[in-house]
């Protein structure tokens, strides 16, 4: 049987395997040394087993097995009480065994760095119910980021990950006690809503008018979507601007097809087929039970010159946005798009790649390209999403309502 000491964040762990279970528990220190020590009661344990010198009792579930382990196979006393599972201990836990992408697995550290600082991390689980958990709610709705006020969309789903660990902790025998909570009993704030994509000229008109707090500017950036004319003004922009030459076709693929700022970097070079003017995309969100799904589009004439004249200078390695042979990271990918916008009086008003996949969405919907096509270029997984261009359609709504009489 396994047993052997695992490192989760700065905490050691024991992990153990019995009766094909595997087990992990907290040793409640920092040192390695210390951990060796405390590991051994537990290698003792299933070795006795192992050998038939001990017996574990019989028709005892998983819970029991490792309460027996721990207890040291006290048959005939109370086996020991473990301590409490805390905040901080689920943390380290379940980040440490999370299989996800590197991205997702970032935005649930910044989940949980919250509800450490909030709840503390030596905050056991047994002693949270709803009261606690509405006051995290509350405390978070009471906090800024970048001087806006954090939404309740945020929260909750900061809190649907705790939920999900937690549960996934019980399941798991690291704690017997499971949450009592439900998102669906708490009180939040109603969320602004996400408004219609707009153009960068229509955002200056409500802008001049007057009366918005920078707030409120900072929102109406974030539905920018720019113009075919003004996507080719930005693409030259681009081309003959930035100082790497990763950056230009990094910018075009995802300006030309839509594709998010993740596809982009994980797509290879294998997945372009410039002679037939196709190229794959590697999506992650169609279905989670897989590695990746795909999906083809058409490359735009002026993309498969881009293309082309990179992959010639192409520095090697197996990603199709490569610098110096290495892929190019998602941060990296962010910096090297801030900085060669910054100071533009217009262009560095595209907050990111997701203004580039907006742009394309609603040029295509103001073309009167079918909705269908657009979903299936951008890899849509929700109406909502759909939904925030759909205004751009120059048909549809309004045939319909010239049909009322």
């Amino acid at each position: 049987m396994r047993c052997f000491i695992r490192k989760v964040g700065k905490s050691y762990h024991a992990a153990f395997d019995w009766a094909g279970v595997s087990y992990t528990h907290s040793l409640r220190t920092r040192n390695e040394r210390e951990a060796e020590v405390r590991i051994g009661s537990i290698r003792d344990t299933l070795y006795r087993l192992e050998q038939g010198t001990l017996q574990m009792p019989p028709g005892a579930d998983s819970k029991a097995c490792k309460a027996f382990i721990l207890s040291g196979g006290q048959l005939t006393s109370k086996p020991r009480q473990e301590s409490a599972l805390t905040v901080g201990d689920l943390a380290e836990l379940y980040l440490a065994n999370r299989k996800v992408e590197p991205n997702t697995l970032k935005t649930l550290t910044f989940h949980f760095n919250h509800l450490r600082r909030i709840l503390t991390p030596e905050k056991s689980l047994d002693s949270i119910g709803l009261a606690s958990v509405q006051g995290y709610a509350n405390t978070r709705a009471g906090e800024k980021h970048h001087g806006k006020n954090i939404q309740s969309y945020t929260i909750r789903k900061e809190l649907r990950t705790f939920r999900q660990a937690w549960t996934w902790a019980t399941e798991m025998a690291h704690t017997s006690t499971a949450p009592t909570w439900r998102l669906k009993s708490l009180e939040f704030e109603k969320d602004l809503g996400r408004e219609p994509f707009r153009t960068y000229e229509q955002i200056m008109q409500k802008i001049k008018r007057g009366g918005l707090t920078k707030n409120d500017q900072g929102r109406l950036w974030e539905t920018l979507y720019l113009t075919s004319s003004e996507l080719s003004e930005f693409l030259d922009f681009f081309a003959d601007t930035a100082k790497n030459p990763f950056v230009y076709p990094m910018v075009s693929f995802v300006a030309l097809t839509g594709c998010r700022r993740s596809e982009m970097v994980r797509s290879l070079l294998d997945d372009w087929g410039l002679e037939n003017g196709r190229v794959t995309i590697r999506e992650k969100k169609r279905d989670k039970t897989l590695t990746f799904t795909t999906r083809e589009i058409d490359v735009h004439p002026r993309l498969a010159n881009v293309m082309s004249a990179w992959f010639a200078v192409h520095p090697g390695g197996q990603y199709t946005i490569s610098q110096n042979g290495s892929p190019v990271t998602v941060d990296q990918a962010t910096d090297h798009f801030k900085r060669t916008g910054a100071g533009h009086k217009k262009w560095s008003k595209v907050r990111g790649f997701h203004t580039l996949r907006h742009s394309v969405a609603s040029i295509l919907a103001s073309k009167g390209v079918d909705q269908r096509y657009i979903d299936r270029v951008l890899g849509h997984q929700t109406e909502a999403m759909s939904k925030r261009y759909q205004h751009l359609f120059p048909k549809g709504v309004k045939q319909a309502i010239d049909q009322l009489l």
